[in-house]
């Protein structure tokens, strides 16, 4: 087994990575409350109070802030661990570069980025064929969460333009099912990060070629 030179900069990159993951996931605990709140009545998008209206916005303002810095620095993180495999000698479907990349191909993000932490787990994990080998259970519930997180974010925000009263306290209730399942998401792709830097961290065989 050997050990890199970027495997020093990979803790560090998950260490970062992990941070903004929990900042995710603690701005959507925070817009999850208020989708509850609004699915039960108890509060409104629609209304005229100014500082509900602000509280609303500082929370939609940092769960955006968080999630792009979430965006930026777990995609480091990917890159870097991916870039330790190939310099392990482990060649597999997925460059560094595209391991990133495949999250931003309309389409194609659907299913690219789940093989690419398949391959990512397998190799790291030392499996002899890191792309045909079955992804652990952990992996698919990590991208299941993700894709149905977003895509129920999508019915929601659909819903809720429907405009009238009864429609946002449903979208509110669908886009708390989204919320959930993004926090989900978040919280196991935490334990991917962990456990893929652990595995990496105590060494990748050499040469190791995969189909």
């Amino acid at each position: 087994m050997a050990t890199l030179p970027g495997d020093a900069t990979l803790t560090a990159r998950a260490g970062r990575a992990i941070f903004a993951s929990w900042a995710v996931i603690i701005a959507t605990s925070l817009l999850l409350l208020t989708e509850v709140a609004e699915a039960m009545g108890l509060i409104s998008s629609s209304s005229q109070d100014g500082g509900l209206l602000l509280a609303w916005g500082a929370i939609g303002v940092g769960h955006t802030i968080a999630f792009v810095g979430a965006v930026i620095l777990v995609a480091m993180w990917i890159h870097r661990a991916h870039s330790n495999m190939r310099e392990a000698g482990q060649i597999g479907e997925f460059t560094p570069g595209w391991a990133v990349g495949w999250y931003f191909v309309p389409i194609m993000n659907l299913f690219k980025p789940f093989q690419a932490m398949r391959e990512l787990w397998n190799g790291s994990m030392g499996l002899a064929d890191s792309f045909a080998a079955e992804a652990p259970g952990e992996v698919k519930a990590w991208w299941g969460a993700w894709i149905a997180g977003n895509l129920i974010s999508n019915v929601s925000m659909r819903i809720g333009m429907m405009g009238d009263g009864s429609n946002l306290q449903v979208g509110a209730f669908i886009g708390a099912i989204s919320s959930a399942c993004i926090i989900a998401a978040g919280w196991l792709l935490i334990k991917l990060i962990r456990e893929i830097t652990e595995a990496q961290g105590r060494g990748l065989g050499v040469a190791q070629v995969f189909a």
